[in-house]
């Protein structure tokens, strides 16, 4: 077996390495990052990983089928030098190039619907913003109450009236406050890019959730800075959003609790609320020397998958 190969079995086996060992250090670093440095270091980070896997997959397909005498000779390739230089099995190849274009179609179906949508959404920012203000009230009933943000060149952040209406003062500013952060730092791209890399490399698909966290984890802290800091009282305000919410959407009475701080304690599956509610009880996030090492090493991960790959 030629150094070539080898190389190409090395690099499968790292791409395979960062994708498993990336999904459990996301998770870390979510949790003790800064939000602002850990979803774009995994967004990017992922996007390496799987381009580096989907082309080392096709090369080692085209390595086989290029032996085709049909395909060598309009590519005016050589079979036999070809078959010197990258000996790779015939099964090896046809797996790596069926799973190369199994994997091609999911992500170009998974970047099409997102474009669609974002299509979609940006007619919809439109129409709703009309050139006002970012923030747009709407009508509905109790059962739809909802707070969201619409991506879109400008985006708007949508409230429902009888949401916003049943919320004390401190609720509305951290609600306004997180869905204002969403829209300005463009957060659904992270999200879309990561979704994107798990299509093309299903590994990911815990990396996209951890993701999704992250974002909501930034936009609490974007909202924690518009109250002075007050990472108890954001915490409150967020637990009490979503158990008013919730009420609202089951055709109950808002609790009472919205009128005094609440430990955030409870399983409210809405949104991550749980986890979010203890970053804010816990003390801000800082750099520290173990998230630039993670950094470094993240990056020096991937870039080491892609180079060989490349060289193939």
């Amino acid at each position: 077996m030629t150094s070539v190969m080898t190389t190409a079995l090395l690099v499968v086996a790292f791409c395979v390495l960062t994708s498993i060992t990336l999904a459990p250090l996301a998770g870390r670093l979510v949790k003790r990052a800064r939000p602002s440095t850990a979803v774009p270091l995994l967004a990017v980070g992922s996007l390496f990983n799987a381009a580096a896997l989907g082309l080392l997959m096709t090369l080692l397909g085209l390595a086989v089928a290029g032996r085709l005498p049909e395909i060598a000779t309009a590519a005016g390739w050589s079979t036999s030098r070809l078959e010197t230089a990258l000996p790779v099995p015939v099964a090896v190849g046809v797996l790596a190039g069926a799973a190369a274009a199994v994997l091609l179609a999911r992500t170009l179906w998974r970047a099409g619907t997102i474009l669609v949508l974002l299509a979609r959404s940006d007619r919809l920012s439109r129409g709703l913003r009309a050139g006002g203000s970012p923030i747009v009230f709407v009508d509905t009933d109790q059962t739809n109450a909802d707070a969201y943000t619409l991506a879109g060149t400008r985006g708007c952040v949508v409230i429902s009236r009888q949401l916003f209406d049943a919320l004390g003062p401190r609720e509305q500013h951290m609600l306004t406050g997180h869905e204002l952060s969403h829209l300005r730092r463009r957060h659904h791209l992270y999200v879309h890019a990561v979704d994107i890399a798990a299509a093309a490399n299903p590994a990911l698909r815990r990396v996209a959730a951890e993701v999704r966290l992250g974002v909501e984890r930034w936009a609490d802290e974007d909202a924690v800075a518009t109250m002075a800091g007050d990472r108890t009282s954001a915490a409150a305000a967020l637990a009490t959003t979503a158990l008013t919410r919730a009420a609202l959407r089951r055709g109950e009475t808002p609790p009472a609790a919205r009128r005094r701080p609440v430990v955030p304690v409870l399983g409210v599956a809405t949104s991550h609320v749980t986890p979010r509610a203890q970053a804010l009880l816990a003390p801000a996030p800082e750099r520290s020397a173990l998230t630039a090492w993670v950094a470094v090493l993240l990056s020096g991960m991937f870039a080491a998958t892609l180079a060989p790959a490349l060289q193939l």
